[in-house]
């Protein structure tokens, strides 16, 4: 009778030519591709410096081991160079895990051994994917970090803090922050004097705008929730946040009126 497959303590087999090689495959989204689909069996890489294993079940890390080493630091060696050949077998499970997380947390610790230190991009971002962040445990450094990331803050000014650069570096390099393409603001009225023939919004917003177009702006439309649509000159002004600065000569050309929150693109 043959041994039940799913007990049996696993026992590496020699490579075949099922393998496929790392060189044409990102090692981390072969982990993703794999826990994202609720895999159960066991992920093994033959290298010339030893055996690496990842033993999943229903999608989730319950053992890590590299020769001696188990755990994230069995994961971060071979982050740190990720060259092998691989091989999944389906339905293996570990005979004693000593381990339950969810790939996002072991990847998020595990890539702490990487140099890079600064994201692939300087723009305001976006969360791609809400649910898997909310699941993962933040210090309350992270989490404002997280909520400036909301708030359409470019990654140029997080990046002056150290931490902070290699905290959002992890988050690109794990799928979960891209490039925010958004070019729509929602902005309140406010009256001013003093400027005329141009309205003014928030430099940040108008630098945006400009690395997007790839020009900058001389124009913007401005949508109010009648959907009325006006087009007006813009220039961009220091520290003005949610403001939409509108002199007087131009706001008689609108229906506008001081306070109305719109809706505001470059044309």
């Amino acid at each position: 009778m043959q041994p039940n497959r799913r007990t049996q303590t696993y026992e590496p087999e020699p490579m075949s030519k099922s393998t496929s090689s790392l060189e044409t495959f990102d090692f981390l989204e072969l982990l993703y591709m794999l826990s994202g689909s609720g895999k159960t069996g066991a992920l093994s890489v033959q290298r010339p410096d030893g055996l690496f294993q990842c033993w999943l079940e229903g999608g989730r890390v319950r053992q890590l081991e590299f020769g001696a080493l188990r755990g994230v630091d069995a994961a971060s060696k071979l982050l740190l160079d990720p060259r092998g050949r691989f091989q999944f077998d389906d339905g293996l499970t570990h005979p004693a895990p000593q381990m339950d997380a969810s790939l996002d947390e072991v990847a998020f610790e595990a890539l702490d051994v990487l140099t890079e230190q600064k994201p692939l991009f300087d723009g305001p971002a976006r969360i791609t994917s809400p649910e898997r962040v909310a699941a993962m445990r933040w210090t309350l450094q992270e989490q404002d970090v997280l909520r400036q990331i909301e708030s359409q803050r470019p990654l140029s000014d997080l990046t002056r803090d150290s931490h902070t650069s290699r905290m959002l570096a992890k988050l690109v390099r794990m799928r979960l922050l891209s490039p925010r393409k958004s070019r729509v603001a929602r902005l309140n009225v406010t009256v001013t004097r003093t400027v005329r023939g141009v309205v003014v919004i928030d430099d940040l917003i108008l630098r945006r705008w400009k690395e997007d177009l790839v020009r900058p702006p001389q124009h913007i439309a401005i949508r109010d929730d009648a959907g009325n649509v006006y087009t007006l000159p813009v220039r961009s002004g220091p520290d003005l946040g949610a403001q939409l600065l509108i002199p007087t000569d131009l706001l008689m050309r609108t229906g506008l009126r001081a306070g109305d929150s719109v809706l505001v693109r470059p044309v």
